[in-house]
Order: C-alpha cells, then sequence, then structure tokens
C-alpha cells in the first residue's frame, strides 16, 4: 500500500499485526484508525524509517525486539514529518532523529522493556533482564537505550509525549533551537539529557523518579522554566536539575521537590536562576565553582541542608526566602536586614574525608561549622533574604512542618519514655 501511494496520499492501515521493517520515501500520510501493531523481526534495519520530508505518521504502535542496536525502532532522516500517537515499545532505542529539522513528535509513548537497575550508566556488565522471547549472545549484556536521541537537529517540537525505563529520556546533542514541552520522563538515567545545545525551551515538562530530571552540559542559552522535578532521590549522584558548563541560561519558575540534590551548578556562569521553589531535598542547592551567577526571588523550604558552595565566586543572592533563617527586619520592608550565609565547612570537609558525612548534623560539627563560619564571611550569601514566603508556598510548608513537628514530637516521646522505662528496669 505504501509503495502504490502517490506523494501526499493518505494510507490507512487495516486492523492487524505486521511485520517490518517499514520504509517511507515520498510525502504520504500513514494513518492507523485501528489498533495496528507492527514488530520488526530483523538486526540491522529500524521497524520504521522516514526519509522523506512531510510525511506524517499516526497512529500505530511499534514493538522493536532487537537488542543493544544502534539503530533505533523509530527513525526520521527528514524535515517538518509529524508524529502524533505513536507507542514505540523497545529493547534499545526508541527514536532517533538525525539531520532532521522542524519536525513535530505529539503524544509518543516511548517504553523501554529491558530492566534498568537506576545505575548512572547501563554499561556495568548487568545483564538488565531482556524478554525471553530474543535472547542476547552469551558475550552480549542487554543495555537500555535513549528513549528520543536527536543530533545535528534543529527546530524540532515535543510536545506532551511520555518516555519511561529508558537510558536518557531525551537525548540531545549538537541541536539547536529545539523545543520541548508538556512531556513526561521516569524511571530512567537522566530525564532531559542536552550536550552542547544552545537556544533551546524547556517548558511545564515532568522528570520523575529518574537518577536525574535534567542534565546540560556545554550547552548555553537555555531556557528551563515551569518544570517539575520530582523525586530523583534513589542514587548517590541524583539531582533534580544538574548543570555543568553551562552559560547564559535562565531557570525559572521550576518546583524541584524530593530530590538528593535539587539545583548543582558546575563551572557554570551567567545563570539566572529565579522564582523556583526548592523544598524537601537532602540538599536544596549547590554550586562548585560556579561565578557571576543571579539567584532571586526563589524558595527553600524544609530541605535538609538548605544550600552550599565552595569555590564560587561573584554570585548574586538576593531576595531568597529560606525557611530556616534567622532574620530581623527593622524597617518593615519584608526583608530581613541580615544576610543569609551558606557554610562551606560541611562540603569541603567531606569532599577532602568522605567517611565524615557519617557526622551530619553531630553537635561537635555544628560547633565547629559555626567557628568556622564566625567572622570570616562566606564566599556566597544572600544579602537581603525575605522573611515570608509567598501565600501558596507558606500553606504547604506549614502543613509539612506542622504534620513534621508532630512525628518528631511522637518519636520525642517514645524514646523518653523507652529511657526512663530502661532507667527503671536497672534501678
Amino acid at each position: 500500500m505504501i509503495d502504490q501511494a502517490r506523494p501526499n496520499d493518505t494510507v490507512t492501515i487495516p486492523y492487524g499485526l505486521y511485520k517490518g521493517p517499514i520504509r517511507i520515501t515520498k510525502p504520504i500520510q500513514l494513518v492507523a484508525n485501528d489498533p495496528v501493531k507492527i514488530i520488526n523481526p530483523t538486526e540491522e534495519e529500524a521497524t520504521l524509517t522516514i526519509e522523506s520530508d512531510n510525511v506524517s505518521v499516526q497512529g500505530i504502535h511499534i514493538v522493536d525486539k532487537r537488542i543493544n542496536s544502534d539503530v533505533a525502532a523509530l527513525v526520521i532522516r527528514g524535515d517538518q514529518n509529524f508524529l502524533e500517537n505513536v507507542i514505540v515499545e523497545t529493547k534499545g532505542i526508541g527514536i532517533q532523529l538525525r539531520q532532521a529539522d522542524y519536525n513535530t513528535l505529539h503524544n509518543v509513548q516511548v517504553i523501554g522493556k529491558i530492566k534498568g537497575d537506576g545505575s548512572p550508566t547501563t554499561s556495568s556488565g548487568h545483564n538488565h533482564g531482556a524478554q525471553p522471547e530474543v535472547k542476547p549472545k552469551q558475550t552480549e549484556k542487554a543495555k537500555r537505550g535513549n528513549g528520543i536521541d536527536v543530533r545535528e537537529s534543529d527546530h524540532n517540537r515535543f510536545i506532551k509525549n511520555q518516555v519511561t525505563n529508558v537510558e536518557d529520556g531525551f537525548y540531545v546533542e549538537n541541536s539547536d533551537r529545539n523545543h520541548l514541552e508538556q512531556n513526561l520522563v521516569t524511571k530512567s538515567r537522566y530525564g532531559y539529557h542536552f550536550m552542547g545545545t544552545s537556544d533551546t525551551t524547556v517548558i511545564n515538562n515532568i522528570g520523575m523518579e529518574n537518577v536525574t530530571g535534567s542534565q546540560l552540559m556545554e550547552s548555553r542559552k537555555l531556557t528551563v522554566t515551569g518544570n517539575q522535578f520530582l523525586k530523583q532521590q534513589k542514587n548517590p549522584g541524583s539531582q533534580g536539575i544538574l548543570l555543568i558548563t553551562v552559560q547564559d541560561t535562565l531557570i525559572a519558575n521550576n518546583t524541584i521537590e524530593g530530590n538528593r540534590v535539587g539545583l548543582y551548578l558546575e563551572q557554570s556562569s551567567g545563570i539566572t536562576v529565579k522564582n523556583n521553589l526548592l523544598s524537601l531535598n537532602f540538599i536544596g542547592m549547590q554550586f562548585l565553582s560556579s561565578s557571576d551567577n543571579v539567584l532571586t526571588d526563589n524558595q527553600f523550604v524544609s530541605n535538609v541542608i538548605q544550600a552550599q558552595a565552595q569555590d564560587s565566586q561573584n554570585n548574586n543572592l538576593n531576595k531568597n526566602y529560606w525557611d530556616n533563617l534567622q532574620g530581623l527586619d527593622v524597617n518593615g520592608d519584608s526583608r530581613s536586614d541580615l544576610p543569609y550565609e551558606m557554610n562551606p565547612f560541611y562540603l569541603g570537609l567531606t569532599d577532602a574525608v568522605p567517611a565524615y558525612q557519617l557526622f551530619f548534623q553531630a553537635p561537635g560539627f555544628v560547633f565547629l561549622e559555626g567557628l568556622f563560619t564566625s567572622g570570616a564571611g562566606s564566599a556566597i550569601k544572600d544579602a537581603s533574604p525575605l522573611m515570608q514566603p509567598s501565600d501558596t508556598v507558606l500553606m504547604e510548608s506549614g502543613e509539612t512542618s506542622s504534620w513534621g513537628a508532630g512525628i518528631l514530637g511522637l518519636i520525642l516521646l517514645i524514646g523518653s519514655c523507652s529511657i526512663i522505662y530502661i532507667g527503671v528496669r536497672k534501678s
């Protein structure tokens, strides 16, 4: 049917199960109104390859049984193509864009079928549990591939897609001016991974229960706004947002909650961090060798450690809210006349001797931290922190704090009763 179609024809696929691979080399519409599943039994080709401009594919379900192939289940090598309501099940790479510009992927699902171990990389030699119908060679270990892999491809739009259980949900390399909006990535390594990109927008997406929600590296002029990065916490290297060697980027209006480290900046400059909520993270924010950044109007609520900084100078922090601030507002402008200082003592000491992490918030450590900070000034501090958060955050943090205080009080009560009881028994 595809071979017989003329350019710009619509090919409607009847209900059924089909064998690939399929290659499209002319502008057509490929539509499945009823459930249509296409399976790839070969080791070489993608299940579906688009090598034309102005192709539309809607409603098909691809099942790729190959393992560890360098070629994705679905490959796009043309411009101005449109994918909608497409499902890709893969034991390797889901979708690849190669030198493909101005394409749109809308409501596409990529489902990884290799069991991941949650580690930062999946090439450690462990067998990740391939499905029984296709077995890897004895010398070959099954590895997850990227969900949507974009290289040397510009001006593409990715809207309302869902990716789960892959290596990187979105991997974008040497590709500029792409737009990601309202996507969801879960249970993967990096949710949104950018390498060597510029002028890309990441708006209103969700990254949840990955190793890292979003990793930005060697990139510039990115806009990351309105996203939610939640519960990246099961790996020692987990972060909500990770920036390494990034310049001139906006991080604004994001919710960064429940991560091991909320926001991490390393060797990055010209970053504007504004109006973000960082809450319930183990460490709210970390700076390492990062300078000339601006952080304003952010809210740090219920983090175990609010912020840490090391080897970072000339950063401008102003008008952020810190829920553990011991502030003083003399003139009633809702800003503290006492600064909020980040203390690099713990980070510097545990970097030198990692075993000292065992003494986190021990009374002796807290005392030494105070001595280290007293009179010395901090490498980075908020000069005029806010005394109160916005009404929404205040309500949420108040509920959390009350619940936490109640649990803590119950634990202390039980502990006290136990000590008294043991003391009475011994006496």
